[in-house]
Formats: C-alpha cells, structure tokens, sequence
C-alpha cells in the first residue's frame, strides 16, 4: 500500500474515535479520496490531506498529514469550529491579563496547530477565572514605514481554547495590546492553507503582501519535519517533502484603528 494512503488510513482509523468522543452532537465522518467529510445536522465540512500541495475552496480545511496525525485533537476541534458546534463565550464577559511565557507555550501547544514559537508579550482572554483564548506579540522593530520613533510589533499567535469561540475576542486583545505599548503598527501572517484572513481584515488590518511558499521535510516514520533548504537533494526512502502554501501578510497602522 502507498505510504501516504496508509498514513491517512492510519489517521482516520483514530480520528473516527476522537471526533465521536469528543462531539456532544452526531457527526458523520466519510473518506473519499484523500479526503474525511463530516457533516453536522446543518453542516458539512471536508478535510483534504494533503501530501506535497494544499487544496483551496469552500468548506474545505486542508492539512498537511503530518500535522493531522500529531495535532488530531487540535484538528478535532477546529472541525467542530466550523460545523458551528463551539461553546461561544462574548469577549466583554472576559479579562485581558498578561501570561508567562510557559503559560502561552502550553496553551498554544495544546490549541494551536502549528504550537507555540518564541514570542516577547503574551496575554490570556479570562472568563471565570479560566484562559479561553491566548495571543503572543514580538518585541517592537523599527520599519522604514514608520516615523523614527514608532516600532511595530508582530501578533504571532492567536488561538481560541478547543471547543470555545470567542466572540470578538482578537479584537479586545489586539486593543488591550495597543492601549499598553502604543505600537506604530501591528503585523500578523496567515497560513493560506488554514485561512484567508477575514477576521483581520474586519478588525481594520490591510494586506500588505504575501510570502513564498515554504518545504519542509517529513521524517516518513516518526512523522516529524524540518525545515528544507532549496532544491537540496534528500533521502526520499526517509523522507517525503511537503510545502505550504505562504502566508498572508497583513498590518494594521494604529492611527487609523479604532482603540
């Protein structure tokens, strides 16, 4: 058998169990091709696997295989996410208050599917005295598009906790983080193979740019990845490459925004 088809055979084999563990509402799951549809009473959401290349559209999550099979639960929940079956939680019944770096790191690990990375300020949404949502910021850097004094921070991370939305909850953060370090701007990047960007455009933000796609090399037993540099030659009996699709690159000049 093929070893990527093998590998997303694997994974749904476990996913099947989790999803019906962990949703309080029935959700069917079908394999067509390289793909797990679930369907929700009133949704339907396909999840494409993919190997070397994302697949865009509606209603479709695509995901590399080695991040479903390491980060299942995480995908679980952002399923659910979509089929609308999330607890929502509105942002003005929540606290803003800073985290320590191992506070984030773990919240990120567990909520985020691409983990935690460094980061300089780190803040946790609070409702009822529980973290429900997490973001983490850089340290200022002086851009050429900004006056001698200003600095722009990076918003590298932001995620909900699993099973929860919420409801204007980046935007309170983002305010938080701009009342407390009055950046010139804030800049952000979105994975193209997870999202579009919508929630940062309303939010005020504008594209800026985007980024080249990046490879990276999947250890095809231990399904781990490291980075690939171009066109260097591998040992595709070890390893299988899989590319992203870049990321969206958007700022948001603070003058402008709403705070």
């Amino acid at each position: 058998m093929d070893f990527f088809i093998d590998r997303m055979l694997l994974a749904q084999k476990y996913f099947d169990r989790l999803i019906t563990l962990m949703a309080p509402n029935d959700i069917t799951v079908a394999r067509k091709d390289n793909q797990l549809i679930f369907s929700s009473p009133s949704k339907k959401i396909s999840v494409v696997l993919y190997k070397e290349k994302a697949i865009g559209g509606a209603q479709q999550l695509t995901i590399p295989v080695d991040v479903f099979i390491n980060k299942m639960e995480i995908v679980a929940a952002v399923v659910r996410s979509r089929l609308g079956l999330n607890v929502t939680v509105f942002a003005r019944k929540t606290e803003v208050k800073r985290i320590t770096k191992k506070t984030a790191e773990e919240f990120f690990h567990s909520n985020h599917l691409m983990s935690a990375t460094g980061s300089a300020f780190n803040y946790g949404l609070f409702y009822e005295e529980k973290i429900v949502a997490a973001g983490s910021f850089s340290k200022g850097r002086k851009m050429d598009r900004l006056a001698g004094d200003q600095r722009s921070f990076e918003l590298i991370r932001f995620c909900n906790g699993k099973g929860i939305t919420v409801s204007g909850g980046l935007s309170k953060l983002v305010k938080h983080f701009i009342r407390e370090k009055n950046p010139g701007d804030i800049m952000t990047y979105v994975d193209k193979q997870f999202a579009e960007g919508g929630s940062f455009l309303k939010m005020g933000f504008r594209k800026l740019g985007e980024t080249k796609p990046v490879c990276f090399l999947v250890d095809k037993n231990l399904m781990t990845r490291k980075p690939m540099l171009a066109d260097s030659p591998y040992d595709k009996k070890k390893y299988y490459k899989s590319c992203n699709e870049g990321n969206l690159k958007f700022v948001l000049v603070v003058d402008s925004a709403d705070s």
